[in-house]
């Protein structure tokens, strides 16, 4: 009895200190994960490719590799410089519109009147040296997420290259009377990211180029920033595409309220197309994902690790239900999963 209780014991501390140092690395695992995402998104792609046409798997990715850089190379040289403007001057509608929505609550009564500030030199020296604190920090925060950027890239091109050789690997570390179990496993997991990936893509194009059209045609100038602003957010789902609906709905108003209302009433008629036609069409091959398991899941990673738990937080999400339901549902439990 105290060999089973300290067996018990032992499993729980190495439970809690994996945790702890999951917790630790948490920038470096999710980096990883993120690789792994992407790596198994291109491989999919390229072998839909190659099954389809007479090209290899390994000239199917290099080609859609190329297809990639060409794409951005293009989008850089043709618009970058436009694009930042509109960056620009979409980030200054929307202050726009937040402080006339604030003057009219204030003028309401809704929002108590703001006090003046304190204009002493104290406070603008403390002020001025707030400005630059937070200037070095995000200039060291620029510097971080480029290096994880080159990062990120260089291990989805390693990985989705020859995923076979790290598939082997991982199988070769589990004892080899669950090497079958731990084998299906990871083709489960393959696959669902895969449908998961292509759903997310389609969703995204769909999204972005919709809104972008929408917006060109009703002469809004910041068109492209939103659609390809549109067309990221959408990569998160459910809140991504609520988060977009801010600066499409503030830049509409902002030209006036017909043309907002019209903006509002097609982003809204778009979504629902995208959200019930288009992703379960694609998620039948993939897990459905309960949407109050995947906002709740969205809410806390993204408490804990940030935005990167946010975005990160689907796919981290598929990868733990397939496991649950191959290895304790299908397994331990022996019930078949449909």
């Amino acid at each position: 009895m105290d060999s089973r209780r300290i067996i018990n014991t032992n499993t729980i501390l190495l439970i809690a200190g994996l945790l702890v140092l999951g917790y630790l690395l948490a920038d470096v695992l999710l980096l990883v994960f993120a690789a792994i995402v992407l790596a198994v998104g291109l491989d999919g792609l390229a072998r839909a490719i190659a099954e389809r046409s007479s090209v290899s798997r390994g000239w199917a990715l290099a080609g859609i590799a190329l297809g990639i850089l060409a794409i951005l190379a293009t989008t850089i040289g043709l618009s970058a410089a436009r694009l930042v403007q509109q960056f620009r001057d979409l980030s200054v509608e929307v202050m726009e519109f937040a402080e006339r929505a604030q003057s009219w609550l204030e003028e309401k009564g809704a929002i108590a009147l703001i006090e003046d500030m304190d204009t002493d030199e104290d406070s603008i020296a403390s002020a001025a040296g707030s400005m630059a604190e937070h200037a070095m920090i995000f200039g060291m925060s620029a510097v971080g997420a480029l290096t994880s950027f080159a990062i990120l890239i260089v291990l989805t091109a390693f990985l989705a290259a020859n995923p076979n050789l790290y598939r082997r690997g991982v199988i070769r570390l589990v004892p080899p009377d669950a090497r079958s179990k731990a084998e299906d496993t990871l083709s489960s997991l393959a696959h669902t990211l895969r449908w998961w990936f292509l759903g997310q893509l389609v969703s995204m194009v769909v999204l972005g180029v919709s809104v972008g059209l929408g917006l060109f045609v009703l002469g809004i100038d910041l068109w492209l920033a939103l659609a390809v602003l549109t067309a990221l957010l959408t990569f998160i789902p459910f809140i991504g595409p609520l988060i977009a609906t801010v600066p499409i709905v503030a830049v509409g108003f902002s030209e006036g309220t017909q043309t907002g209302l019209i903006v509002l009433a097609g982003y809204i008629v778009i979504q629902n197309i995208e959200g019930t036609i288009l992703v379960p069409m694609i998620q039948q091959k993939a897990v459905n994902l309960a949407p109050a398991l995947l906002i709740a899941v969205q809410v806390l990673l993204s408490l804990v690790f940030g935005v990167v738990g946010l975005i990160l937080a689907a796919p981290l999400t598929v990868v733990a239900m397939v496991a649950v339901q191959k290895l304790w549902v299908e397994y331990t439990l022996g019930e078949k999963v449909t």
